[in-house]
Protein backbone atom coordinates (compact mmCIF):
# COMPACT_ATOMS: atom_id res chain seq x y z
CA UNK A 1 0.00 0.00 0.00
CA UNK A 2 1.00 3.61 0.50
CA UNK A 3 3.64 4.64 2.93
CA UNK A 4 3.02 7.29 5.56
CA UNK A 5 5.32 9.69 3.66
CA UNK A 6 3.33 9.22 0.45
CA UNK A 7 0.00 9.83 2.14
CA UNK A 8 1.40 12.80 4.03
CA UNK A 9 2.79 14.22 0.75
CA UNK A 10 -0.61 13.87 -0.92
CA UNK A 11 -2.29 15.55 2.04
CA UNK A 12 0.11 18.49 1.82
CA UNK A 13 -0.47 18.87 -1.92
CA UNK A 14 -4.24 18.62 -1.46
CA UNK A 15 -4.26 21.27 1.24
CA UNK A 16 -2.20 23.60 -1.00
CA UNK A 17 -4.61 23.02 -3.89
CA UNK A 18 -7.57 23.74 -1.61
CA UNK A 19 -5.94 26.98 -0.38
CA UNK A 20 -5.27 28.05 -3.97
CA UNK A 21 -8.88 27.30 -4.92
CA UNK A 22 -10.11 29.46 -2.04
CA UNK A 23 -7.81 32.28 -3.12
CA UNK A 24 -9.09 32.04 -6.70
CA UNK A 25 -12.71 32.11 -5.49
CA UNK A 26 -12.09 35.22 -3.40
CA UNK A 27 -10.34 36.89 -6.37
CA UNK A 28 -13.28 36.05 -8.63
CA UNK A 29 -15.69 37.51 -6.10
CA UNK A 30 -13.60 40.71 -5.97
CA UNK A 31 -13.58 40.93 -9.77
CA UNK A 32 -17.36 40.50 -9.92
CA UNK A 33 -18.00 43.04 -7.19
CA UNK A 34 -15.52 45.66 -8.39
CA UNK A 35 -17.16 46.22 -11.77
CA UNK A 36 -14.00 45.16 -13.51
CA UNK A 37 -15.95 42.87 -15.83
CA UNK A 38 -18.09 45.80 -17.00
CA UNK A 39 -14.95 47.82 -17.64
CA UNK A 40 -13.46 44.94 -19.62
CA UNK A 41 -16.70 44.65 -21.62
CA UNK A 42 -16.59 48.40 -22.32
CA UNK A 43 -12.97 48.18 -23.40
CA UNK A 44 -13.82 45.24 -25.64
CA UNK A 45 -16.61 47.24 -27.30
CA UNK A 46 -14.27 50.20 -27.76
CA UNK A 47 -11.58 47.96 -29.27
CA UNK A 48 -14.12 46.45 -31.64
CA UNK A 49 -15.25 49.93 -32.77
CA UNK A 50 -11.64 51.09 -33.12
CA UNK A 51 -10.87 48.02 -35.20
CA UNK A 52 -13.84 48.73 -37.50
CA UNK A 53 -12.73 52.36 -37.81
CA UNK A 54 -9.22 51.26 -38.72
CA UNK A 55 -10.59 48.94 -41.41
CA UNK A 56 -12.67 51.80 -42.84
CA UNK A 57 -9.67 54.14 -42.81
CA UNK A 58 -7.51 51.47 -44.40
CA UNK A 59 -10.01 51.13 -47.26
CA UNK A 60 -10.03 54.92 -47.71
CA UNK A 61 -6.23 55.01 -47.73
CA UNK A 62 -6.12 52.27 -50.35
CA UNK A 63 -8.49 54.30 -52.54
CA UNK A 64 -6.44 57.46 -51.99
CA UNK A 65 -3.26 55.57 -52.85
CA UNK A 66 -4.80 54.42 -56.13
CA UNK A 67 -5.81 58.01 -56.98
CA UNK A 68 -2.32 59.29 -56.17
CA UNK A 69 -0.71 56.53 -58.22
CA UNK A 70 -2.91 57.44 -61.20
CA UNK A 71 -1.99 61.10 -60.83
CA UNK A 72 1.69 60.28 -60.61
CA UNK A 73 1.38 58.08 -63.69
CA UNK A 74 -0.37 60.91 -65.54
CA UNK A 75 2.20 63.45 -64.42
CA UNK A 76 5.03 61.23 -65.59
CA UNK A 77 3.57 61.56 -69.09
CA UNK A 78 4.00 65.32 -68.82
CA UNK A 79 7.74 65.46 -69.29
CA UNK A 80 9.47 68.69 -70.22
CA UNK A 81 9.69 67.55 -73.83
CA UNK A 82 5.99 66.67 -73.95
CA UNK A 83 5.08 70.02 -72.41
CA UNK A 84 7.05 71.84 -75.13
CA UNK A 85 5.34 69.77 -77.83
CA UNK A 86 1.92 70.60 -76.41
CA UNK A 87 2.82 74.31 -76.31
CA UNK A 88 3.97 74.17 -79.95
CA UNK A 89 0.75 72.39 -80.89
CA UNK A 90 -1.29 75.10 -79.18
CA UNK A 91 0.65 77.86 -81.01
CA UNK A 92 0.11 76.01 -84.30
CA UNK A 93 -3.61 75.73 -83.56
CA UNK A 94 -3.80 79.48 -82.81
CA UNK A 95 -1.96 80.26 -86.07
CA UNK A 96 -4.30 77.97 -88.02
CA UNK A 97 -7.40 79.53 -86.44
CA UNK A 98 -6.15 83.03 -87.33
CA UNK A 99 -5.61 81.90 -90.91
CA UNK A 100 -9.12 80.45 -91.03
CA UNK A 101 -10.44 83.75 -89.68
CA UNK A 102 -8.53 85.69 -92.38
CA UNK A 103 -9.75 83.34 -95.13
CA UNK A 104 -13.33 83.62 -93.85
CA UNK A 105 -13.03 87.40 -93.85
CA UNK A 106 -11.68 87.36 -97.42
CA UNK A 107 -14.49 85.10 -98.59
CA UNK A 108 -17.09 87.31 -96.95
CA UNK A 109 -15.51 90.34 -98.61
CA UNK A 110 -15.52 88.59 -102.02
CA UNK A 111 -19.17 87.58 -101.74
CA UNK A 112 -20.15 91.00 -100.50
CA UNK A 113 -21.63 89.63 -97.28
CA UNK A 114 -19.85 91.91 -94.81
CA UNK A 115 -20.93 91.48 -91.25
Amino acid sequence: MYSHAQVFGIDVVMSKIQAMAEDVQSLLAEVRNSGLLKEVEGLTRNLKQASEDLRTREKRLIKMKAVIERRVANSSIMTHENTELIQKSIYTLIFTLKNIENISSDILGFTGDVR
